[in-house]
């Protein structure tokens, strides 16, 4: 049996540094902000400087973050470029286009060739009749049907959960012509209403105690299937590499 030692980097993270830098009043302004993150778009953080020439695959993924919810109106992203604040600012969506296309270009000078470069898709939410805080709910026990899928996920639909498909579309075009590779985990995993700790918690009242977990996934479950799938690309990879 051929074996190999692999040596594996999972990156969740941004091309980015990211500070907090609070406004110097504690009053909240007349703009209504009441602080910035910010985001360096050309600055890798020191983690990928370190992994770039060691690893036999490396693994991105990002998404859940790039959402309103968790950098509202009165907490938003500021983007930066060579120190400066990006003028016009750039709204969430395309700052994240301009984060993508900084992180592939650094991929594609920094890491060797010979690496497995794998870039994962972002995991769905099945929230439905509206958002976590606008009395949505993930409490679900049945599979989604096909015909399903694009109501609950299209962005054109403006459905609810349409950020991962957005997210992915981003990647998509950032990844064009690159020896990054797609590994797309969505599709298969939108199906899965049914697979969220929300409904299966075991406790009486469990929801509203714990609230709705609608981000991660039971075990086991969903993710073992992400694991396969990846192990069986790992391994085509390097069997075609040893010929």
């Amino acid at each position: 049996m051929w074996q190999i030692l692999l040596y594996v980097a999972w990156l969740s993270c941004v091309y980015c540094y990211q500070t907090w830098l609070p406004v110097e009043n504690s009053e909240v302004r007349k703009d209504g902000i009441k602080g910035t993150y910010r985001v360096d778009v050309d600055i890798p953080a020191n983690d990928w400087i370190n992994v770039t020439k060691f690893y036999d695959v490396l693994i991105f993924n990002t998404g859940h973050w790039w959402d309103r919810y968790k950098f509202p109106k009165d907490t938003p992203l500021v983007f930066y470029k060579g120190g400066k604040p990006i003028e016009p600012p750039l709204d969430m969506h395309n700052g994240l286009k301009v984060v993508l296309k900084s992180i592939a270009s650094y991929i594609e000078r920094e890491v060797p060739r010979k690496t497995l470069k794998l870039w994962r898709t972002q995991s769905p939410r099945h929230f439905y009749g509206g958002e976590w805080d606008h009395n949505g709910s993930c409490v679900s026990d049945r599979r989604l049907e096909e015909h399903e899928l694009n109501s609950w996920f299209d962005p054109q639909f403006g459905g609810v959960n349409k950020e991962a498909r957005t997210v992915n579309l981003a990647i998509q075009e950032a990844l064009a012509g690159t020896e990054i590779q797609l590994l797309n985990l969505t599709y298969m995993s939108e199906f899965r209403a049914d697979a969220h700790p929300a409904i299966w918690l075991g406790k009486k009242d469990a929801v509203a105690v714990y609230g709705q977990d609608c981000m991660h996934w039971c075990l086991p479950g969903v993710p073992d299937t992400w694991v396969d799938i990846l192990a069986a690309q790992i391994m085509h990879h390097f069997k075609q590499e040893k010929g």
